[in-house]
């Protein structure tokens, strides 16, 4: 539960033309629903699709089933490959699209959100719920889970992201693996986009760089 827990705060704060591989070409552009439109490289595979994750390993290593235990919301699920000359990067990804009453649920470690105050248009502050946030990060995340940056706001091309940065380390045939864990997110109006990337990142030119630099770089976003 406190894996779950973590994960779903780390998150805070298909679908027209993907039936096959998201992009073969160079510079593709291709509307992201409920995101906007993100140009995917030549070398970037972004594919609806579901796989097993170490990460889930105590739920059947089923990374939906370990989230919706904390936020019960069917999430959107790609998986994705990044190739470097003869060598290939794998990684998963989770797309959520909630309301900011879902998301202080989630802050307050409820799975039911506040329709009282969703009826009287009292709107949940995203500093506040941020805050609270990074502090369970602090202090409740599992001894194999590791806080490696709080989740901040970053503005890019006037859209401001809240990202951070979360690490587990798992112990493979003997050997030690770290995998990160990789949540960006952005407000417009009473929404929140969320998009939460699983990678093993080995390389400064890492596959979560590159996908969050396509999100970061989308067009057409939706207004505030």
């Amino acid at each position: 539960m406190k894996i779950k827990a973590a994960i779903i705060l780390a998150v805070l704060v298909c679908t027209v033309g993907m039936t096959g591989a998201f992009a073969k070409e160079k510079g593709t552009m291709v509307q992201f629903p409920h995101w906007g439109i993100i140009t995917v490289p030549d070398d970037v595979y972004i594919e609806a699709g579901t796989q097993p994750m170490l990460t889930a390993g105590t739920y059947g290593n089923d990374v939906v089933a370990m989230m919706e235990k904390i936020y019960p919301v069917e999430p959107q699920t790609y998986q994705l490959v990044q190739k470097e000359n003869a060598d290939f990067q794998y990684g998963y990804m989770l797309r959520y699209t909630i309301s900011r009453w879902e998301l202080e649920a989630a802050a307050e470690r409820d799975t039911t959100a506040n329709s009282y105050l969703r009826d009287i248009g009292a709107k949940p502050d995203m500093k506040a719920i941020l805050a609270k946030a990074n502090r369970q990060l602090a202090t409740q995340l599992p001894a194999d889970f590791r806080l490696v940056k709080a989740m901040t706001p970053k503005k890019i091309n006037g859209t401001w992201f809240y990202e951070g940065t979360v690490e587990r380390t798992l112990v493979i045939n003997q050997k030690v693996f770290k995998e990160t864990i990789y949540p960006i997110a952005y407000v417009h109006g009473n929404t929140i986009e969320i998009a939460v990337i699983f990678a093993n990142v080995a390389d400064q030119d890492n596959l979560i760089t590159t996908v969050a630099s396509i999100l970061e770089s989308a067009k057409k976003l939706p207004k505030k």
